[in-house]
C-alpha cells in the first residue's frame, strides 16, 4: 500500500449524510486514484458507491472514520478536510 491516511471527523450536517452529500463525497473521491473507505461504528463502506455510503446511516453528531489508501492519499485528505469545514457545500 502507498500512502495511507486515517482521520476522524464529527457530522455536523443537521441532515446527515444524505444523497446529495453522499453524491458530493462520491464524485471527489473519483478524481483522485487513491482509494476511500468511510466507518461508522464497526460499519464500513467504500466510496465508489453513493448507495454504500447512504448505507451507513450517518447522522447529525455521528463520529466517521475516513480511511484513504493510494498514491494521492494526502492530497484527497486536505480535499475532504475542506469538504468536510464547508458542510460538504450545503
Amino acid at each position: 500500500m502507498q500512502g495511507a491516511v486515517t482521520k476522524k471527523y464529527k457530522i455536523m450536517l443537521a441532515a446527515g449524510i444524505h444523497v446529495r452529500t453522499a453524491l458530493t463525497i462520491a464524485k471527489l473521491v473519483g478524481r483522485f486514484k487513491s482509494n476511500v473507505f468511510i466507518k461508522k461504528g464497526e460499519n464500513e463502506a467504500g466510496t465508489d458507491s453513493s448507495l454504500g455510503i447512504l448505507a451507513l446511516g450517518i447522522e447529525e453528531g455521528d463520529e466517521i472514520e475516513i480511511r484513504i489508501e493510494g498514491p494521492d492519499s494526502a492530497a484527497l485528505a486536505d480535499c475532504f478536510d475542506k469538504l468536510v469545514n464547508d458542510n460538504f457545500g450545503e
